[in-house]
């Protein structure tokens, strides 16, 4: 089978240039991958890719042997850019930019060709995904067809002839690389064997599969010490701490053992200094929750929410998006609870300064999405509001936490767009421990 290699960022990350929150995720899963195996190609993408031996080298293979290679640029990723040179560097022909419409390009990759696709707030239009499905699965079909160079180094320097592979191999060095890909092929099933032990909300089999991972991925003698992937220490943190919320009512002593661990795992991706959103909303996340450990000190207790809020504060500063904020002005509230004179006073005020925000940030997406969003299933068509719940939802409790009396009419307009009754539960719970929160 014909092999497609993807380079993209993965999750949702803020767009630089417009601070909007941009789903990558959807774009692989809704748009270029159902596009390459329409196709043929066997579809694959970078961080997919686990190993256990030096990082860069799969990779380069990748690039050098795919059939073709999608590079989605949005966001700017450094790490797309780069592979998207590596491939030019090394094929003609065969490769395509792609991003999201909002896009600018820099100043060098003008005369490059990228095809655009529209984001809707954080997720893809049914018909957006439907259309630029079609025009790739289409340029795919013309490339197979197709001698000329899409390189920009092959296009200009036509005299340039692409790199071979030596032709003999060591025959040591062949069973290595051999048992490397046995290994990747491993560590791939590995991770789809725990997101489906997340789905099942199983965190401690989740945790014990991302742990193998990890400690072969851990450096070795001779081998650089950052081989792990910042993905798998997030996500086993993640599972980690989870571990804790289900000890913390039964076990507290348990569940602070696993946040302690948590904190550990998240130390390595430098939670202080980075700027990655994803590592600060956990960093913020498991210092709330120790915070909440029954008989923890107050002063404890007020150091762990001043961390917690330090990092949503960053996150938020970066995303500028409904869902940090909403975290971040809870967050206030709850320092506020425990402190006294001035500072309460600030935390209320710097709450209901941010949720203002939130609501500006909620209604901008919800004016950006149609009013509801339709999928075919088996020639039916279902209308699905998923997408259009949680802002909708973040917007009502935004509102009754500045006692806006538009709060309670927000808030009926989401239960009717709940397509599970934990949602509606979630959120609920959320408002009733903010009003708590208010009346002591």
């Amino acid at each position: 089978m014909l092999k497609c290699f993807v380079v993209m960022g993965f999750g949702e990350k803020t767009d630089p240039g417009t601070g909007r929150l941009l789903n990558l995720d959807a774009t692989y899963r809704y748009i270029i991958k159902p596009a390459a195996q329409t196709v043929g190609y066997d579809c694959v993408r970078a961080d997919e890719v686990l190993h256990s031996g030096v990082i860069d080298i799969p990779m380069y293979e990748m690039l050098m042997d795919a059939d073709l290679v999608v590079a989605d640029v949005s966001t700017s990723n450094l790490n797309a850019m780069f592979e998207l040179g590596v491939r030019y560097a090394l094929k003609p022909r065969s490769t395509i930019v792609i991003a999201e419409s909002k896009f600018n390009n820099p100043f060098d990759t003008n005369h490059i060709v990228i095809r655009r696709y529209t984001h809707l707030g954080p997720d893809i239009g049914f018909s957006e995904v439907g259309r630029m499905q079609q025009e790739l699965a289409e340029l795919m079909k013309a490339i197979q067809k197709s001698t000329k160079p899409d390189s920009p180094v092959y296009s200009l320097l036509s005299t340039l002839e692409p790199p071979l592979r030596k032709g003999k191999q060591d025959p040591k060095k062949e069973a290595g690389r051999d048992r490397q890909v046995a290994q990747d092929a491993t560590y791939a099933a590995q991770w789809q064997e725990a997101m489906g032990a997340r789905a099942a909300s199983d965190f401690i089999k989740e945790k014990a599969i991302l742990r193998g991972i990890y400690e072969s991925q851990a450096a070795k003698p001779g081998q650089d010490e950052n081989a792990v992937r910042p993905r798998v220490i997030r996500e086993l943190a993640f599972a980690t701490y989870k571990i804790g919320d289900m000890e913390l009512k039964t076990n507290p002593s348990a569940a602070a053992a696993a946040y302690e661990e948590a904190i550990s795992f998240l130390q390595m991706l430098d939670p202080d200094q980075t700027t990655d959103p994803e590592t600060l909303g956990l960093w913020s996340g498991v210092h709330k929750r120790r915070s909440a450990l029954p008989g923890r000190a107050a002063n404890d207790r007020l150091k762990d929410l001043d961390k917690a809020i330090y990092a949503a504060e960053r996150g938020f500063l970066i995303r500028q998006d409904y869902y940090t904020g909403i975290n971040l002005a809870y967050l206030f509230d709850l320092r506020a609870s425990i402190s006294s004179d001035e500072n309460k006073i600030a935390d209320r005020v710097f709450a209901n300064r941010v949720r203002r925000r939130v609501v500006d940030a909620a209604e901008k997406v919800l004016n950006s999405l149609p009013e509801q969003f339709e999928q075919t299933l088996d020639g039916g068509t279902e209308v699905i509001n998923e997408t259009l719940y949680w802002p909708q939802a973040t917007l009502a409790e935004a509102l009754i936490g500045l006692k806006d009396p538009r709060g309670d009419t927000e808030l009926e307009k989401a239960k009717q767009m709940a397509s599970a009754a934990w949602m509606i539960e979630a959120t609920l719970r959320q408002i009733e421990e903010l009003k708590k929160l208010r009346e002591a």
